[in-house]
């Protein structure tokens, strides 16, 4: 069960400005008012709800998914196992561990094998622009995440809890290329770890 009570006093404050922003917008839908006021009405609405359904979304998904903390864990340990030997310690951390990865994981394992449009996704952000690149990264970790487009719109689905640990060469060069070191200190460290630069 989660635990609501960070979110729920967030989500009473942001229900009634969500309420108070989409009746203001329909009125000026229902006045045929100016465009400028009517856009200006439209830009607040989505920003209010999108706040509001947010703190909605957090009461509804747990604090923390056990689940992902084990398929990230598995992660670790294999990237530790295979490639390890040939880095410093404490310097291949999996990326993309973060609470939003976690949240995000939790929306399609409650949904699991079924399609969930993106749309839905944008919600544990605020209607983010970069969610669904976060959940991309999912399938980065080796996570069985499938994505797929119909009638325009885009869904994602949680296919098993297996992990594709063949992703794991595109995974030390991530990290690696995140390290902030030099092209060529970088290639260096991929090509030591035999693994091919891209």
């Amino acid at each position: 069960m989660p635990d609501q009570a960070p979110f729920e006093g967030e989500w009473k404050n942001l229900k009634s400005d969500a309420e108070h922003a989409l009746q203001t917008l329909l009125s000026q839908i229902n006045r045929h008012t100016n465009p400028q006021e009517l856009f200006e009405a439209y830009t607040y609405a989505k920003r209010v709800t999108a706040d509001a359904l947010k703190s909605r979304m957090l009461m509804h998904l747990p604090a923390e998914n056990s689940k992902f903390r084990e398929l990230y864990a598995k992660v670790q340990k294999e990237l530790n196992v295979q490639y390890g030997e040939f880095f410093p310690d404490g310097f291949l951390k999996a990326p993309y561990g973060n609470q939003l990865h976690e949240r995000l994981f939790s929306l399609l394992e409650e949904n699991f094998s079924q399609p969930i449009e993106a749309a839905k996704l944008r919600i544990v952000t605020a209607d983010g622009v970069h969610t669904e690149r976060r959940t991309r990264e999912l399938r980065e970790l080796g996570m069985d995440v499938d994505w797929y487009e119909e009638d325009g719109l885009d869904f994602y689905v949680l296919r098993s809890f297996d992990l594709n640990f063949e992703v794991l060469p595109s995974l030390v060069r991530t990290i690696v290329r995140n390290k902030r070191k030099s092209k060529a200190e970088r290639e260096r460290l991929l090509r030591n770890a035999g693994i091919p630069v891209k």
